[in-house]
Parts: C-alpha cells; structure tokens; sequence
C-alpha cells in the first residue's frame, strides 16, 4: 500500500498542477488574445460602418464645400481628438484648405498641414509620419486626392495618438470616397451650367431666361416690390455677319453680352433670348430708373470694341433696347414681356440705337 506521502506520488501531483498552471496561463492568455481581437474588429466594424454612412452622404452630395465637409463630419467618430483638413487646388495650381473640422488643440505649426497637403498630392500612397508639435509629437496622415489620373488635393488627418496600419488603410478609404465625390460634384455642376448656359455668349439661354423671369415675378408679387424688364437687338446684325463673317459675328455677341453683364447689378439677369437679341431682368427697378439703366447699357455696348483681325481697328455695333415695368400688384410674366416686346419695336421704328420705355 502506497502512502500518500509516497515522494513520487507528490512529484507526479507536482507536474500535473505546474501542467494545469500552465495550462491556465496560456488558456489566460489565449482569451486576452480573443479578446483584443475581437475588440479589434469590433473596432473596425465600426469604422467601417462609419465609412459607408459617409460614402452614401457623399453620393446626394451636390458641390465640391458639402462633399468636403461630409467627409470630414465623421471624423470624430473614426478618430476621436483627430483634426481633419481638406485642401484642393486653386486656380494657380497651389493648394487652398477647404474644410475642416475638429478643434487643433495640438500646437501644430501652422505649416505643417500645408506641407503634408503638397506631399500627399505628389505621393502616389498615403504618408504616415510625425512632427513635433507644442504639445508633444503630432502624427500626421496625408492622403492625395485623385481623379482621372490626376491628383488635385489632399486630405490630412492628425492627431496624437500613433496611427495603426489598419487606421491609414481607414483614411485612405476616405480620402477615396471624397475624391469621387468631389469629381461627381464638379461633373454635376458643370453639366447644369451647360445646361442654362447659352454655348456662344457664357450668358444665360432662353430656358433658363424664362425660368428666372417666372420665379422673379413670383418674387415680386410675395416681396412687393417692382420688376422691370428690357429686350435688346443688335442692330442691322445681318450686314455685320455679312460684312465679316458668321465667327466675327460669334464675337460681337460676345462682346455684345460683356458690356451688358458689366453695366448691370449681381441681382440681375441677363440672357440670350435668341438670334441676336438678349433680354434683362431687373428685379427692384423703379419706373424712373429703367431709362437711365437702359441709356447706359447702349453706350456701353456702342463703346464696345469687337476685335476684328490683327493690325485693324476694332468694330462697333450699336443696339437698340425696349424696356417695360411693373409694380408688384399687375407682375407678369406674359404681360412683361408683350410690353418690353412692343417698347424694341418703337425703338427700332425710331431709327434704331436708342432705348424706347414703356408700357
């Protein structure tokens, strides 16, 4: 009969506790691992969630400021105390910050954003690095903005907490999805100036002309205020076509509609109607200032050089201007236009080069 404190008997229940320890140690640390895991794609379940609900904002996003801000409205939730900037290049090829958000509370120099913004447009992968800021390190993500295999921005994200592979794979992702719709957002609103847009002119065309003159008169009816209304004929257009060219008449219509654009308010709009006539909406003209507007915008366009060839002296044309107005009470759109219709004609009958107001 063995004793229980038989000396092998005690090494053997020795070896199997240090064996369950063992056990237990890597069993420990086994559901750490699971753990962090587990806290891990937690983690990046939620960013990703994070990510498509801005993705699906930036599809109904309209113009270059909401794509932007959009993108960077989650960045709280993607990387708290992070600060987000999103730079996109100006007419002269440098760069101009766009958006921003968050509060940069981390002392950084106020360079250091815009030199991650230049290296991450002329970096074909995100940059990762760190900079020393007044508070302590900064680390910085730049991400370049690209579309049609040009890259035409970036965006940055900062903050002081180090960035994981995983984070910069995150950013990244955002950056790709602002850059989309950015472009989507150029595109869109480029397709809807063509679209009001006479091709000739860059003035207004006759659909959005009548567009505007219908909300404008609603306008006036709600606001009480008048509305005042001029057509505008090149005069004797056909002899100038015939005399120079059909291109150089493309140019004094150009011309024609530069110095109209530049003897009016921002408030007005003016519009190829069609032909060589153009037509003005002066929403808030008083009666007694119709002829004084219409009188300026003929001398304006009479002094309006039209360049005809190298070497000669530029070309004139004169116009002749029909104008009508209406108090709030009697504004519309039908009547308006019969009015300032019928003024043309009188200024034509009187020989032409002159403004006729009247109703």
């Amino acid at each position: 009969m063995t004793s229980d404190t038989d000396p092998s008997r005690v090494r053997l229940l020795e070896e199997q506790i240090r064996d369950l320890q063992l056990v237990h140690t890597q069993l420990v640390t086994y559901a750490e691992d699971l753990n962090r895991t587990y806290l891990e794609l937690r983690l990046r379940l939620q960013q990703m969630t994070i990510l498509s609900s801005i993705a699906t904002r930036l599809v109904r996003a309209r113009n270059v400021d909401t794509a932007a801000r959009t993108s960077l409205d989650g960045l709280s939730s993607l990387f708290p105390r992070a600060v987000g900037r999103v730079y996109v290049e100006d007419r002269r090829g440098g760069l101009k910050m766009l958006a921003e958000r968050g509060n940069d509370s981390l002392g950084s120099p106020p360079t250091m954003f815009d030199e991650a913004a230049e290296a991450g447009r002329a970096a074909l992968q995100p940059i990762a690095r760190q900079e020393e800021g007044e508070g302590g390190p900064i680390n910085l993500v730049s991400v370049g903005l690209e579309a049609r295999g040009r890259t035409f921005g970036a965006l940055i994200v900062a903050r002081a907490e180090e960035f994981s592979e995983h984070d910069v794979h995150v950013v990244e992702l955002l950056g790709h999805g602002l850059a989309v719709a950015i472009e989507n957002a150029r595109l869109y609103q480029e397709t809807r100036r063509l679209a009001i847009t006479d091709p000739t002119t860059g003035i207004f065309n006759f659909r959005h002309f009548r567009a505007t003159l219908a909300q404008e008169i609603q306008k006036a009816r709600r606001l009480r205020y008048p509305i005042a209304l001029l057509m505008v004929d090149i005069d004797h257009f056909k002899d100038f076509n015939d005399r120079h060219g059909h291109p150089k008449g493309n140019v004094a219509l150009r011309a024609v509609a530069r110095a109209i654009v530049g003897s009016l308010r921002q408030t007005d709009t003016v519009a190829r109607y069609g032909g060589e006539e153009f037509a003005i909406i002066l929403p808030g003209c008083e009666e007694a200032a119709l002829g004084p507007v219409a009188e300026k915008i003929r001398e304006s366009v009479e002094k309006a050089p039209i360049r005809i060839s190298q070497g000669l002296p530029p070309a004139h044309v004169t116009i002749s201007l029909g104008g009508a107005w209406q108090n709030p009470t009697e504004a519309d759109a039908a009547d308006l236009l019969a009015f300032a219709d019928s003024a043309l004609y009188q200024a034509k009958a009187l020989g032409r080069n002159r403004a006729y107001v009247g109703n």
